[in-house]
């Protein structure tokens, strides 16, 4: 990959300014799920963080790098225990949308013999800035995608993104799972309302009704593609799902009545 002349001073992405999840209210569900409580307002992850959950899960990062979630609705991949070059070293982060990121440094004779860590290649500009870059990332096409590059200097640096859809709320229930819920969700005035979840593994879920003049003026919730099968069944369906990366993911569809859905997994 070709890096651009000319940049020898990199602005550090910001990642300070990261929304913290809001608590909300318990939802009243009945077994055989524990109820979901309202998400922890923590947000940081500490690199030697002990309470933070960690996984190997193969497919979602880079190899080099470790998959870490924080308990607060946010999975991370990071490059961890970087060498660093003896230099002032600066994150090369605001690239991420392309697929990569990286530290630079203004070479010089203390720096001659420095070699990037595993996963990155050396990547000069030709005018006297060093580069390592970690690129093919294979980055997950999820909500929230952003470079988490504030802590460099201590080692590591990486990427994160919501495990939740846009427009959900991430609720870890205490009792070993998490919820993605939408909630609130405007209904159709139909009486054969029904939830059409069933093809989760596939990326989607919704609902679906019978079009009657009752539910002419019905559009479905933002987020949600409308649609129809040309035999008087219409639907609400929000696609293209990235789903949380464990074997158990499942739906939880059982309370479309009460405005609220979505699926589950084992943390």
């Amino acid at each position: 990959m070709t890096l651009s002349i000319g940049l020898a001073a990199l602005a550090l992405a910001a990642c300070d300014a990261e929304p913290s999840p809001q608590p909300r209210a318990q939802l009243a569900i009945e077994p055989p799920s524990p109820a979901p409580a309202g998400a922890s307002a923590s947000r940081a992850l500490a690199q030697a963080d002990a309470s933070a959950p960690v996984a190997v899960v193969q497919g979602v990062c880079p190899e080099a790098a470790r998959y870490a979630t924080n308990g607060a609705g946010q999975a991370f991949c990071l490059f961890e225990d970087l060498a660093l070059p003896d230099a002032e070293v600066d994150a090369y982060c605001h690239y991420l949308d392309l697929g990569y990121l990286g530290f630079s440094w203004t070479e010089s004779p203390a720096t001659a013999g420095y070699a990037c860590p595993e996963g990155s290649y050396y990547g000069p500009n030709g005018q006297g800035t060093g580069y390592c870059v970690f690129d093919g990332l294979g980055l997950p096409d999820a909500a929230g995608l952003s470079p988490y590059c504030d802590y460099l200097d201590d080692g590591y640096l990486g990427y994160y993104w919501d495990l939740c859809p846009a427009g959900t709320r991430y609720a870890p229930n205490g009792a070993g799972q998490a919820y993605c819920l939408w909630e609130d969700v405007a209904l159709p005035p139909a009486e054969d309302l029904a939830a059409y979840c069933h093809y989760l593994d596939d990326g989607y879920l919704g609902f679906s009704w019978t079009d009657t003049p009752a539910t002419a003026g019905y559009t479905c919730p933002q987020g949600a593609r409308q649609t129809d099968n040309g035999a008087g069944l219409s639907f609400c369906l929000w696609e293209d799902l990235w789903l949380p990366p464990a074997p158990d993911v499942q739906a939880y569809c059982h309370y479309l009545d009460d405005g609220y859905f979505g699926f589950l997994w084992t943390i």
